[in-house]
C-alpha cells in the first residue's frame, strides 16, 4: 500500500514539475520572440522609460512585456 503511495505521488510531482517546465520554457521563447522583432531603437527607448519608472535597469522579460502591453 505504502509503495503505490509513493509512487503516485512520485508520478505527480514529476507531471507537475514537467507543466512547470512547460511554462518557463514558454515564457523564456515569448521574451526571444518579443525582443527579436523590436528595433535597437524601441529596445533602448523601452529600457530607458523603464529605467526612469522603476529606478533600476529592467530584465529582458519586463522589457518585453511592456513592449507586448503597448504594441497591439
Amino acid at each position: 500500500m505504502k509503495s503505490n503511495y509513493l509512487k503516485t505521488a512520485a508520478a505527480l510531482l514529476c507531471i507537475v514539475a514537467f507543466i512547470a517546465a512547460l511554462g518557463w520554457a514558454g515564457d523564456v521563447d515569448f521574451t526571444e520572440q518579443c525582443i527579436l522583432h523590436m528595433s535597437c531603437e524601441e529596445y533602448d527607448t523601452i529600457k530607458t522609460t523603464l529605467t526612469q519608472q522603476k529606478g533600476y535597469e529592467p530584465s529582458e522579460r519586463d522589457i518585453a512585456r511592456w513592449w507586448a502591453e503597448h504594441n497591439r
